[in-house]
């Protein structure tokens, strides 16, 4: 039984069905190591002219103003790649800290460390932001820095 063993595994080595295992610690070893170290391709979407330069335009430092008088928190909003989003970084009190954004259509989406929508805002005619709710005042506006 070992032979008939010995002689079916040595035909589907020579055949290419089976790759052939080294007896060797050290390169069975070395070849593990190598495949651990390889870096993993990501491919990442190309980005068009004018939508790098949107981004580059939103980027910056804003203000995040709530209804009734309560503190604004700061929000900035980067150029770095966060995941398929931009990142940002927020100190505020209340709501989830935003973690990250992009711009879907004519919004601003804002989102958590987990990538769940936190807030989308629309462009108003002044210049600022405001929270995109269905059938309600927004709650929110962002205001940038220098306005």
């Amino acid at each position: 039984m070992r032979i008939k063993t010995l002689l079916i595994s040595t035909c589907l080595v020579v055949s290419g069905c089976v790759p052939h295992i080294s007896d060797s610690v050290e390169e069975l070893a070395e070849t593990t190591v190598k495949k651990s170290n390889e870096k993993p391709v990501v491919e990442r979407a190309r980005k068009t002219e004018a939508e790098l330069a949107a981004v580059t335009a939103l980027a910056g430092k804003w203000s995040v103003v709530r209804k009734q008088g309560q503190k604004p928190c700061a929000l900035q909003l980067k150029t770095a790649q966060f995941g398929k989003n931009y990142s940002a970084s927020s100190v505020c009190s209340g709501k989830p800290n935003v973690w990250a954004w992009n711009t879907k259509e004519d919004a601003l989406v804002l989102y958590d460390h987990r990538s769940e929508v936190i807030g989308s805002f629309h462009k108003n005619e002044v210049g600022s932001w405001k929270e995109a709710k269905a059938g309600g005042d927004p709650a929110l506006r962002l205001i940038r820095h220098g306005q």
